[in-house]
């Protein structure tokens, strides 16, 4: 099987992943000026039944379309057991997107199955680099098979959080508390094996800022990387909520340049802005120094383009 970048050496940056339907030329033209990581076109909830064939070529010439935009581009089939799902990855111009999202995740055989089904279509279409997966649990049996479903494959670099069917499933209201298992066993699955928690969207209210900016805060806490959005107002708030800020920089520098100077005096552990550091902060202090150099380079990137839009 071929292996990814690791996500540790080579992360992408996910603070928001905005959702467009797949049978909406329109919106998926426009969806890149609206400032998310990755854009994620979709074939499946979004599109009807009698509209997926057609959805299948809108997405493929929006894939060709959004080809420099400087975004992830992500694409979310049907399930396989669906009768669609294959037709979309045969549809699908592999080379031109990133990553693919993987609805109703329950075992890790699916991911197997799907990762040979990958593999025949790259090699069929000249693809050199294994495509990503993201995958979707969003039933109860997916989120108790958490860990195997993240294990099962090396292509997948994210595990993403679907809130609606899981309350639909298991008639749980959509509060913290109600969540708050299913979240900490993707976030745990996902720390398990090195990759991304990605955080369901909030979907109660799209156009309320504070009430987007509340319940992804929660789910930064419990360790997520960043959150599907459903519509443009989101984004912002998104980057925002998963973006260190000047101040967690500030001392997860100070943290790491305390560990590293207690190793150089021959010390185990370092004590540094009054808290006693060893191995096991250092690591997520080096994550988020990572996760804060790729958005500077973000927003570097993002003022050349509008710099350059402007002359």
């Amino acid at each position: 099987m071929n292996t990814p970048p690791s996500p540790e050496a080579a992360p992408r940056l996910r603070r928001s992943m905005l959702m467009t339907p797949g049978n909406r030329p329109d919106r998926m033209r426009k969806a890149a000026a609206y400032g998310a990581d990755a854009l994620v076109l979709d074939l499946e909830d979004s599109v009807p039944p009698a509209a997926k064939a057609q959805a299948r070529e809108l997405v493929g010439r929006a894939l060709r379309e959004l080809q420099g935009c400087g975004r992830e581009l992500c694409v979310r089939i049907n399930t396989l057991g669906s009768g669609f799902g294959a037709a979309d990855l045969a549809a699908l111009p592999l080379a031109l997107l990133d990553s693919i999202m993987v609805p109703k995740v329950e075992t890790a055989a699916e991911l197997h199955a799907l990762d040979a089904l990958l593999q025949t279509l790259e090699r069929e279409q000249g693809v050199q680099r294994p495509r990503e997966l993201v995958a979707m649990l969003e039933t109860p049996r997916g989120i108790l098979q958490a860990l195997p479903i993240a294990e099962a494959c090396t292509r997948t670099t994210a595990l993403f959080f679907g809130s609606g069917d899981y309350t639909a499933a298991t008639g749980a209201a959509i509060t913290a508390n109600a969540l708050l298992f299913a979240r900490s066993a993707i976030s745990a699955a996902a720390g398990a094996v090195g990759i991304q928690a990605i955080d369901a969207a909030w979907f109660l209210d799209v156009r309320n800022a504070e009430a987007t900016r509340a319940d992804a805060l929660l789910a930064r806490e419990l360790g997520f990387a960043g959150k599907v959005v459903f519509h443009p107002a989101q984004v912002a708030v998104a980057n925002a909520t998963f973006s260190p800020t000047p101040a967690e920089v500030q001392r997860a520098e100070r943290l790491v340049a305390g560990y590293r100077a207690a190793l150089a005096q021959g010390h185990g552990t370092a004590v540094a802005d009054g808290v006693f550091v060893a191995i096991d902060l250092v690591g997520p202090a080096e994550r988020l120094l990572r996760r804060a150099a790729l958005v500077r380079q973000r927003e570097q990137k993002s003022a050349q383009s509008s710099s350059t839009a402007s002359t």
